[in-house]
């Protein structure tokens, strides 16, 4: 990806990611706002003193797998076991550790984990999957999963077959500008490895003639180079005198002259630049302990395609034995390419045979066997190393070469289309997986059993890679493709066709349908017809998704349109809605005569007529009511009913919704919506529904741009990047087998990519901030957390919590069980707790968790130290939001913090989850957008209220109360929260806070028995206003 791509594809701070979740503290120094009880919990920790704890107060306040499952690392795909290395519980990873992990915002990033761990385990749960993926994981362990409702981490333990696992669609490689220098002089052996170099050099470095031998023979020539005696050095280093004196007799050489061959040991102590080494060196060669050589060859500096390409072939179809590369295959195009590499890369001649009426090409040297070997881990023991480290995170066009020769060499293409890799090396078919990925090719994989190509020899196990689908053929033919030409001919008739839309598929979105219902968005042009609606085409539903996002994007756009527009007119439409009361209230004044001649004379309306409008008798038009109050001076002029008719038919059309969802919830028929825009005189009855069709286009309008569809179009737009590719479960098996275990700790998105194919692993509060304080790493295993309104019955008392408390352990005098939400336990399910708190308090803390410390037995309150939480001052509240601002580089004005503030209550994740509502706005975060996003009322607002209903202004106060509920979407028990927190903080006698909050507390009551919230409200502040008469 460029700069300018990653740029654009930055997502907007807080689309992405639970900032609730991110920002949870994991230490006790890290929690805000308490800082008379964390002392006290810390006390407990230095004291190794930790009692049963209950935690009561306001809301707000190890999974792994086994040792042989891949990994992705920025050295390249190795076994688990090999990144973690030979640790017990948790231990800090190699500084340079960087792992492949899936972000947020859908994209694929290196990182480096915080911690490695590992274990013995016995229950363990083992996995296939339709890909070929197999692994065994503990059944904690957690997999990300694709099902209607978007992307969700299941527990492996919880899978039962058929869910669809997400794998990345194309894995980045660590570095773009990463180096294809070979570092050979490092890599290979420095006592096995002899270098010739240039005259000039082994003179100007002065490198000693003994350097061209090895053992003994080196030691004598070298001692008698610095003038001692045969006698000397035999008595001083062990060296017999005859064999010192025949290695004296058969020196030929100068022992004063300089050596061109020295070994690779002695090479890395001159210290010399890559660059000077790299003009001087011209050849290695391995040598024995007894001196004997293996023919020299040139070693490359740098991996090209070319080198990539010939190691390619030489892993697919090459036999490597005592130091011996023999290249058997049928094809004279191949065999000549690799016979020119080897001449053209190494310097090294070939010779040519037959076995077993299979042709070959051999390398005679044990030279370039090694050094292959050093260099490329795929020559190495790849159970216990990374495998192709070089090759992982090469350039492109060397990543396609070294897969065009594997391909070339060992792969068929089936008449279906279907390419099929089959080799007995399992790692190298893992390699090729992970290679394929970086190009964006899923692959599947199968074990086999079958003969050797040539037919020769027993039925041996085999491991097979297929690549299928026109889409995945189509990136394997531009990306890397074939040389041989009835291979790359067959594919090309592969790719010819459109293929079939549901071989690649995943699970139809449930959020498409909610998004086009709220929305008001038509299905039928956004999402195409499928095979199979419920597992449609990956890559034509993905693009439904980018079109159900583009037109939801143009209808949000649209629906903060027409809350612009509804305020801006909403003046007009009051007035209007406003004509009958006051019509009502003022014809009485058109029953003296006088007065109906003079109106008679100005509107040229009969007196007669005038008449029955004032006694009621009949009711004028719309406007001419309208028109006759203007008359009577009741108001200076009524809005152009055709106006206010225009702006709400156009804010209907602007959100596509029909007359019928405008209705919904009110008195209104669809049919009444429409005549009401579109008529050109109304009844006088008929004016208050053009405020009521107003509020209910706020109404929509609100659902529109609510949390929960921005919510619904971050999931999908998570999808819709099109970074992933989803595997299909085939077989769940619990396993009871003792094996150790392995995980790895990435911070923030706790996840990381493994397996035989690549797949997205998951990795893993006061109570677990303890945790994290008593035993430090070893966090994981000795503590165990349940939420108690999910697992609330006396079970999970009787079987989860006692065996764990049964379990045994070391090194700690005890675990600790975390019961959330204590509070929502049934009875019986409390006092089994207090039984089993009593039964294993010798090796067992437990910590409960609660908002109502009533619900909770008097037994088990008096076995534990209880911390009552507080509502979190404003001070701890402000230092959080402004650290989090600045980490997600937010601009909130002073004015914004103290209104999320305000609207956070004293609740941390109000305020956090207020801040992130409205950063995914992407514009400076003030209080016009905090009060807004969080439909909070501005303390003033609700002053101003209650100020207008204790001086008697009941209809002041009732269209502020109007205004909090229709136009800022407040609900009733959000108003009387609010008039509950601020009633001390108004500027009104303290007789009169005293009544308000008599009031509101029988409100309260009323309200929560089912009674109507704005009702109630009103009578409240009637019965304020009347008290002041």
């Amino acid at each position: 990806m460029s700069e300018a791509d990653a740029e654009a594809a930055e997502p907007t701070p807080g689309k992405t990611e639970v900032w609730i979740e991110k920002y949870r503290p994991e230490r006790l120094d890290e929690i805000k706002g308490h800082e008379n009880i964390v002392p006290r919990l810390q006390r407990y920790v230095e004291q190794d003193d930790l009692p049963h704890l209950m935690f009561a107060g306001p809301a707000g306040t190890g999974k792994c797998v086994t040792g042989e499952t891949p990994v992705l690392t920025n050295d390249g795909v190795a076994p688990i076991s090999t990144v973690v290395g030979d640790v017990d519980g948790f231990e800090t990873p190699d500084d340079n550790l960087e792992i492949l992990t899936y972000d947020t915002d859908g994209s694929f990033e290196y990182v480096a984990p915080s911690h490695v761990f590992s274990k013995e385990a016995t229950d363990l749960v083992s996995i296939e999957t339709r890909d070929g993926n197999e692994f065994t994981v503990t059944p904690e362990h957690k997999l990300l999963v694709a099902d209607k409702t978007g992307l969700e981490w299941r527990a492996a333990g919880t899978l039962s077959g058929d869910e669809r696992i997400v794998r990345p669609l194309e894995t980045p490689i660590a570095a773009a500008d990463s180096s294809t220098s070979l570092d050979w002089v490092a890599s290979m052996d420095g006592d096995r490895t002899f270098v010739t170099v240039s005259e000039s050099f082994a003179q100007r470095h002065d490198i000693p003639a003994e350097e061209n031998y090895v053992g003994q023979k080196k030691t004598v020539l070298g001692y008698l180079r610095r003038g001692y005696t045969i006698d000397e050095i035999a008595s001083e280093y062990d060296i017999s005198r005859n064999t010192a004196g025949n290695y004296a007799r058969g020196i030929s050489i100068d022992l004063e002259e300089s050596s061109t061959t020295c070994s690779l040991s002695s090479l890395r102590s001159l210290d010399v630049a890559e660059s000077e080494l790299r003009d001087h060196v011209k050849s290695v060669q391995y040598v024995t302990s007894c001196n004997n050589r293996s023919s020299p060859i040139t070693p490359p500096w740098d991996l090209t395609p070319d080198l990539a390409r010939f190691l390619g072939l030489a892993i697919s179809e090459a036999r490597i034995e005592n130091g011996r590369i023999k290249f058997y295959n049928t094809d004279d195009a191949l065999r000549e390419a690799f016979k020119r590499t080897a001449r053209e890369l190494f310097d090294v001649e070939t010779t040519r045979g037959v076995q077993q009426d299979v042709p070959y090409v051999e390398l005679r040297t044990k030279s370039l066997h090694h050094f292959l070997e050093s260099c490329f881990d795929v020559f190495g023991d790849s159970s216990t190393s990374a495998i192709g480290s070089t090759l992982v995170h090469a350039p492109d066009d060397v990543r396609a070469a070294f897969l065009r020769a594997v391909f070339d060499s060992e792969a068929s293409v089936a008449e279906q289309g279907t390419i099929e890799l089959t080799q007995k090396d399992e790692s190298l078919v893992t390699l090729c997986s992970y290679l394929l990925a970086s190009f964006g090719v899923p692959t599947r994989r199968k074990r086999l059993e079958k003969t050797a190509t040539n037919g020769s020899g027993p039925k041996r196990q085999y491991h097979a890679l297929y690549l299928s689908g026109v889409s995945a053929l189509s990136r394997f033919e531009d990306a890397i493709g074939f040389s041989i030409d009835y291979k790359r001919e067959r594919l090309a008739d592969a790719t010819e066709g459109a293929g079939n839309p549901n071989h690649d598929t995943m699970p139809a979105q449930a959020a498409i349908d909610d998004l086009c219902r709220t929305l008001a968005l038509s299905k039928e042009p956004l999402v195409t017809e499928t095979l199979n609606p419920d597992t449609p085409g990956r890559e034509s539903a993905l693009e439904d998704i980018d079109r159900v996002l583009e037109a939801a994007s143009d209808r949000l756009e649209a629906a903060q349109q027409v809350k612009r527009v509804i305020e801006r007119v909403r003046s007009d439409i009051r007035s209007v809605s406003a004509v009958p009361t006051e019509w009502v209230d003022r014809r009485d004044a058109l029953e003296p005569l006088e007065a109906r001649k003079e109106v008679e004379s100005t509107t040229g309306i009969r007196t007669d007529r005038l008449l029955e409008y004032a006694d009621g008798r009949r009711s004028p038009t719309a406007s001419r009511a309208g028109e006759l109050l203007v008359t009577l001076e009741s108001r200076v002029e009524t809005p152009e009913t055709a106006a206010v008719q225009q702006s709400l038919r156009e804010a209907i059309d602007a959100l596509g919704v029909s007359d019928n969802r405008i209705a919904e919830g009110t008195e209104l028929l669809g049919r009444d919506v429409r005549q009401l825009v579109e008529n050109d005189d109304h009844d006088l009855a008929s004016l208050p529904r053009f405020e009521t069709v107003a509020d209910r286009l706020l109404d929509v309008a609100d659902e529109m741009c609510s949390m929960a569809v921005i919510e619904q179009l971050v999931d999908l737009d998570r999808l819709a990047r099109g970074t992933l590719y989803f595997d299909r479960v085939t077989a769940v098996e619990q396993i009871q087998d003792e094996r150790r275990v392995y995980d790895l700790t990435v911070p923030g998105t706790r996840n990381y990519v493994a397996g035989d194919v690549p797949t997205v692993m998951h990795n893993t509060t006061a109570a677990q901030a303890i945790a994290r304080e008593v035993y430090d790493d070893d966090w994981r295993e000795n503590f165990l957390e349940l939420n108690a309104s999910d697992q609330r019955g006396i079970d999970v008392v009787r079987d989860r919590i006692k065996d764990f408390a049964r379990s045994s352990f070391g090194g700690y005098d005890h675990r600790i069980i975390f019961l959330d939400e204590a509070d929502a336990l049934t009875s019986d399910a409390q006092s089994a707790l207090r039984r089993t708190m009593e039964q294993f308090s010798n090796n067992t803390r437990f910590i409960l968790s609660c908002n109502y410390s009533s619900q909770i037995i008097d037994p088990i309150q008096s076995r534990c130290a209880v911390f009552r939480f507080t509502e979190l001052s404003a001070d701890a509240l402000e230092a959080q939001i402004r650290e989090i601002a600045a980490i997600e580089g937010i601009d909130v004005t002073d004015d914004g913090v103290d209104a999320l503030v305000y609207a956070g209550d004293g609740d941390m994740r109000k305020a956090i989850n207020g801040l992130q509502a409205a950063a995914v706005m992407g514009d400076v975060v003030d209080e016009e957008t905090v009060f807004a996003i969080t439909s909070t009322a501005r303390p003033e607002e609700v002053e101003a209220m209650v100020d207008h209903a204790i001086d008697g202004d009941f209809t002041a106060a009732r269209a502020a109360l109007e205004d909090l509920l229709m136009e800022r979407g407040l609900a009733g028990g959000d108003v009387i929260d609010q008039l509950h927190r601020s009633a001390w903080e108004f500027d009104i006698p303290e007789q009169a806070t005293v009544r308000l909050l008599e009031r509101l507390g029988e409100v309260d009551y009323r309200i929560s028995e089912g009674a109507n919230e704005r009702l109630q409200l009103e009578a409240m502040l009637a019965s304020l206003a009347l008290e002041n008469e």
